[in-house]
C-alpha cells in the first residue's frame, strides 16, 4: 500500500505536467534550446572564426577534405552523446524504479 501511494503521487505529479505537455505537443524532446553556459557562444565564435582561416588559406581540395573531417568527427561525437544519454537515461530509470520500491527499512540494507 505504501509504495503504490508514493506511485501514486509522483503519477499525479507527472501525469498532470510533463506526460500531458508531452502528448500534446508542448515539449519536443528533439529540439532544445542553445545551451545556458556563457562559454557556448565565445567557443562557437572560436570554431567559426577557425573554420573561417582554414577556408580562406587552404586550397580547394584540402578546405574539402577538412570539411569531411569535421563531419567525421561531428558524426562520432554524435554517437558518444546518444550513448552517454541512453546510459544516464536508464541510469535515471533504473533510480526511479527503486525510489517507488523503497521501504522505509531497505536504506541499511
Amino acid at each position: 500500500m505504501y509504495v503504490h501511494y508514493k506511485f501514486e503521487i509522483v503519477r499525479r505529479f507527472c501525469m498532470n505536467s510533463f506526460v500531458k505537455d508531452l502528448y500534446y505537443g508542448e515539449i519536443s524532446p528533439w529540439e532544445r534550446g542553445r545551451p545556458q553556459d556563457p562559454k557556448y557562444a565565445d567557443f562557437t565564435r572560436r570554431i567559426i572564426d577557425i573554420q573561417k582561416h582554414f577556408k580562406d588559406t587552404l586550397p580547394p581540395e584540402q578546405w574539402k577534405r577538412f570539411e569531411e573531417l569535421e563531419n567525421l568527427n561531428t558524426q562520432s561525437l554524435s554517437i558518444d552523446n546518444l550513448g552517454a544519454f541512453s546510459y544516464g537515461l536508464s541510469m535515471g530509470i533504473l533510480l526511479m524504479i527503486d525510489v517507488i520500491n523503497f521501504k522505509d527499512n531497505q536504506l541499511a540494507e
